[in-house]
């Protein structure tokens, strides 16, 4: 089986990488790919994936797979799937395939989908912090300093949800353009409306794949019933089953 699994991002992915790769013969990346996507418009090296971990189930060599090396988890999880025996399960984890489902389902039914909805004002604040761009107090007074001189802008944060020239937000050039974007006017108003996007379009796939497309809360990835049925959407057999801890990020305390 393929798996991706999909969510706005700070909505427990992590952790369902993690319940998916403790599966015997199972590799799942968590975005295996960033730079070479966008949000809209690169179904290319999505759909090479699928094909690519067709092959692989199929018993080709996984090192033809395409991977972000740059990315040291994702050179981790590509190491691990070259020195394994046999794949029975692999995939990706990744909010930016969230508009090539439909081109991803019509080119393989081997493909199951897997949306994690996270509370939105729980997401909301999680992106706020994980968007701040952290220094230590002494650099952040030396940074503004060097502002100051230099007469360029001092960033305090980064705003993948509304587009703009990096004199406010710092730009970045892999993540600003997986994300869609949105009127703002604030960058906590676009994360809101990022959110409401989402989840309008998930809901939507749902209906039009109930067999194949699946939303999950969050808060069930760490119960052992909902792992069950996660895992046998996943053609997991219930002899092969392995459960565990999977949160990475205690989502109601920490983010």
């Amino acid at each position: 089986m393929i798996v991706i699994g999909l969510g706005t991002g700070r909505s427990g992915t992590a952790s369902l990488a993690k319940l998916l790769n403790a599966q015997k013969g199972a590799l799942c990346f968590h975005e295996m790919n960033p730079s070479c996507v966008r949000f809209h418009g690169t179904p290319h090296p999505i759909l090479n994936a699928i094909d690519e971990f067709q092959a692989i189930l199929n018993g080709s060599d996984p090192s033809l797979l395409t991977v972000d090396l740059g990315r040291g988890v994702a050179a981790k999880a590509y190491d691990r799937l070259c020195a394994m025996q046999h794949v029975r399960m692999v995939g990706d984890i990744a909010f930016y395939y969230l508009s090539y489902v439909e081109a991803i389902a019509e080119r393989n039914p081997n493909v199951r989908f897997i949306c994690l909805k996270r509370d939105k004002a729980a997401t909301v604040k999680s992106w706020l912090r994980k968007s701040e761009i952290e220094r230590w107090p002494s650099k952040r007074i030396a940074d503004w300093i060097g502002a100051l001189i230099t007469r360029e802008p001092f960033q305090r944060s980064r705003n993948f949800w509304m587009a703009h020239d990096g004199t406010q937000w710092r730009l970045d050039p892999i993540w600003d353009k997986c994300f869609p974007k949105f009127p703002g006017p604030t960058r906590q108003i676009a994360i809101e409306q990022y959110w409401d996007y989402y989840y309008e379009e998930a809901e939507k796939l749902a209906a039009k794949y109930p067999q194949i497309f699946r939303i999950v809360p969050s808060e069930d990835i760490n119960i052992k019933a909902h792992q069950a049925e996660l895992l046998d959407f996943c053609g997991i057999a219930e002899s092969d089953r392995v459960f565990t801890d999977a949160h990475i990020h205690r989502l109601a305390t920490k983010e």
